[in-house]
């Protein structure tokens, strides 16, 4: 029953992944694109770039979720895999800097025009994201150096 309870687990997070990854920063993006009533100047180019990387990378990270949280606890599996997600997490947040999404002006035709950055916020994402990369490898060693106490102890269970 283990395993199947491991994959539906793996089916709801790469669910929850999907909407929160993909769905909802494409919505958001359409609806800032698509604003009745102000004549918003948004070049195609750019919003097909932040589409583009936000799909890409956001089904990619779906895709680590599914393995990482199907796969048994402090296991080592796992624990590759966490440290896999966490890196394409990185550059899934790091790509809202190079798609254009981390700074966007927005065109008010005759009356002047306004800039989101939000880089910043970025860099402390990538911060926490770097410590969180460390636990991940020490997860990784922790799983590997007591191997067999984990073994026995599930066996127990």
């Amino acid at each position: 029953m283990g395993a199947v309870k491991n994959m539906v687990k793996g089916f709801l997070f790469t669910g929850i992944y999907v909407v929160v990854s993909v769905v909802i920063p494409l919505v958001t993006f359409t609806l800032i694109s698509d604003i009745e009533g102000i004549p918003f100047e948004w070049e195609q180019q750019d919003y097909n770039n932040i589409t583009f990387w936000i799909t890409a990378l956001g089904l990619v990270m779906s895709g680590l979720a599914f393995f990482k949280y199907s796969s048994p606890k402090q296991s080592i599996r796992k624990g590759v895999f966490a440290l896999i997600q966490v890196l394409v997490n990185c550059i899934y947040i790091w790509s809202y800097t190079f798609s254009g999404a981390a700074e966007i002006t927005f065109v008010i035709t005759g009356m002047g025009f306004f800039s989101l950055n939000l880089e910043a916020m970025i860099l402390i994402y990538m911060g926490v994201y770097f410590l969180t990369i460390i636990i991940k490898i020490y997860d990784i060693i922790d799983f590997t150096v007591n191997r067999e106490k984990i073994r026995e102890n599930r066996m127990k269970e």
